[in-house]
């Protein structure tokens, strides 16, 4: 499971911005510069058209060290124009390329250019997003989960709340499909019970709760016999749940099974009545037909 990037064209948008950068880097009057000034403003020269010769032919491997060593003269000589245009064009580059190798599914090369990105963009929450992305999917999951959640902290610093969506979410369906996966069985055993809330109780060392692990929690706890318990997480759900009548059925299905276990008959009936939606229908149906007359 994973999920998609920010889509954009990376052909059109990298060779706009790659010309919008213009041919050679901005540089201060060289007039009274030293001998050995001026040498390294010529190699600064030479390594930014070696680099972006490079990226416009797709070729990060000779693009970043040449760009980086550009980065570097400028930084002696103290150019600041071209400073900052190198390091405009080192903070675009690995995100079009990150982006291209994650629809791509190349997870190993999206990873390399989401970690150039953050050397020279720190402060950019999707160079977090992308690369944490790419070691869920490698399988290393606890280190991408942690990489997530600094996607989250620099998004929150930044007040990029796109980013931080997006990483809170991948983080979610990483625990959600492991409670599904236990809970998905007919009749789950008590091991696979515990799997699915222990999967919940972790999810929370990263990410608050919402609706969906609410419902999948509700479950886990019913199957547990915690029926009173089992209610009050079922409503906390409903109480988030911004979906359909027919979605919304499952909590309510949840609430009257549990009513129905404590004894609450009559109002585990009514209950039934919000529950007989979409894929619950039937099951609530039963439990009227056979409960509640």
């Amino acid at each position: 499971m994973h999920t998609n990037p920010i889509r954009w064209t990376f052909a059109s948008l990298v060779f706009a911005f790659l010309l919008g950068v213009g041919a050679g880097p901005v540089l201060a009057q060289e007039s009274g510069s030293s001998s050995s000034d001026k040498q390294k403003l010529q190699q600064l020269k030479k390594s930014y058209s070696a680099g972006m010769k490079a990226a416009k032919a797709n070729n990060s491997s000779q693009a970043y060290p040449q760009l980086e060593q550009a980065l570097q003269l400028a930084q002696e000589t103290e150019q600041s124009g071209a400073l900052n245009q190198i390091q405009k064009v080192l903070q675009t580059l690995p995100k079009n390329w990150g982006n291209t190798a994650i629809e791509n599914e190349s997870w190993s090369e999206a990873l390399t250019h989401f970690e150039k990105g953050i050397e020279h963009a720190e402060n950019d929450a999707y160079m977090y997003y992308g690369k944490g992305l790419s070691l869920v999917n490698m399988d290393s999951t606890e280190t991408g989960l942690q990489t997530l959640q600094r996607a989250i902290e620099v998004g929150n610093e930044t007040g990029n709340t796109r980013v931080t969506g997006l990483a809170t979410q991948r983080i979610r369906d990483e625990f959600l499909a492991r409670a599904s996966q236990a809970l998905n069985a007919q009749n789950p055993t008590s091991s696979q019970v515990q799997t699915a809330l222990d999967a919940l109780d972790e999810m929370r060392q990263y990410v608050d709760s919402n609706a969906q692990s609410l419902f999948y929690r509700a479950r886990a706890l019913f199957e547990q016999g915690q029926y009173q318990t089992a209610l009050e997480t079922a409503q906390e759900g409903l109480e988030m749940h911004q979906g359909s009548r027919s979605d919304a059925a499952k909590y309510y299905f949840i609430v009257a099974e549990s009513q129905l276990n404590l004894g609450n008959t009559q109002t585990a009936c009514q209950t039934f009545e919000q529950a007989a939606y979409g894929d619950y229908q039937a099951r609530a149906q039963h439990y009227l037909k056979n409960e509640c007359q």
